[in-house]
């Protein structure tokens, strides 16, 4: 999509001037503000998430559902995880890493319904609503006010996703939200886990242990089904759940925002590697439901998921590490690499 020479700042800031009902003077204000921390800080655009429908509507009217994700990650078979049921049922759907107890909508891949009231929740927040333009200006001040002194490396002004517009969302009448356990993160450092990307998917497997190469390819050529079934069997009935801020989940975000709970219960040890509970939002109230996924797990461990998010992993990745140079050279070629991931970097498999 070509924005023209304002790019997208001036996107940004028309679109959600124009939402918000802001004067010209100061969507232009909004604009040139935008543009300053855009250019100092691209990773902002990652504030802005929420309000993708209502921005790029006009590149989206033809779509059903519009939605956000990560650049550090590794995306796998998604149309056999993506279900067509969830879709059509719900308004808002996230896919976690297992941290169920947690209620919030992961800036990892969120999907929402394209109508114009769910991609209008983003105004409840109050930095990209009533207050975007003060947010804006506080964030060029701060920056003139570091780069002034000198420094170089300083505590950002970022407002998490995750945090008021999750909480916005569950609060706004109607809206149905499906929370699905769907995705690896690379969390733990060390880890006793490794990635490996395969044919085009996404496997997890224990670390040490021998892992074929051949079986994970054999594995990993499910046909893509039109109709999109899923790989996840809901089993038995929706199970209510207490809310709490204070339930120690989400910590980095304000505590006004944390929606944690409290009584989840856990699948039995032994069946921990097929069944899972995912989380949903009716009429205001959330539910845990268990399910059982209709995919294989291999002998030694190995299981396929959506994606893989590198999160803490990526963070130490530098010197005497891989990092993501091999993939630099191979993704020049038109086959996709394989390859795994490690708190050690990504490697190249011959």
């Amino acid at each position: 999509i070509d924005l023209g020479a304002g790019g997208l700042a001036q996107l940004f800031g028309l679109k959600m001037g124009e939402e918000l009902g802001m004067p010209v003077r100061n969507a232009s204000l909004l604009i040139r503000s935008m543009r300053f921390m855009l250019e100092k800080w691209p990773r902002l655009v990652a504030e802005y998430k929420p309000a993708f429908g209502s921005i790029f509507e006009q590149y989206i009217a033809e779509y059903s559902h519009w939605g956000y994700c990560d650049l550090d990650m590794v995306m796998g078979n998604m149309q056999l995880f993506i279900e067509h049921s969830e879709l059509a049922s719900q308004d808002i759907v996230t896919y976690s890493f297992g941290d169920v107890d947690a209620l919030y909508l992961r800036g990892q891949w969120t999907v929402h319904r394209n109508t114009r009231d769910v991609s209008l929740l983003w105004k409840g927040c109050p930095h990209l609503g009533d207050d975007l333009q003060k947010e804006l200006l506080m964030k060029v001040a701060w920056v003139r006010r570091m780069e002034s002194r000198g420094i170089k490396n300083y505590a950002k002004r970022f407002q998490s996703a995750e945090g008021c517009y999750s909480h916005r969302a569950a609060s706004a009448p109607g809206i149905r939200i499906k929370m699905a356990h769907k995705q690896f993160v690379g969390l733990a450092v060390p880890s006793d886990e490794q990635i490996y990307f395969v044919n085009g998917a996404v496997w997890q497997c224990p670390k040490g242990e021998a892992v074929d190469v051949e079986l994970l390819f054999s594995n990993s050529q499910q046909p893509c089904a039109a109709n999109l079934p899923g790989v996840q069997e809901a089993l038995g009935a929706m199970l209510p759940l207490q809310v709490s801020a204070e339930g120690g989940c989400g910590k980095w975000m304000p505590v006004e925002y944390r929606m944690c709970a409290v009584n989840m219960p856990e699948p039995p040890e032994r069946e921990q590697n097929t069944i899972g509970f995912n989380t949903y939002l009716r009429d205001g109230k959330f539910y845990a439901q268990r399910f059982r996924s209709t995919l294989p797990v291999l002998d030694n461990g190995c299981r396929q998921g959506a994606f893989f998010h590198m999160q803490e992993w990526k963070k130490i990745w530098g010197y005497g590490t891989h990092g993501v140079d091999p993939l630099e050279l191979a993704l020049t070629t038109k086959k996709a690499p394989s390859f795994t991931v490690t708190t050690e970097g990504i490697t190249l498999l011959t």
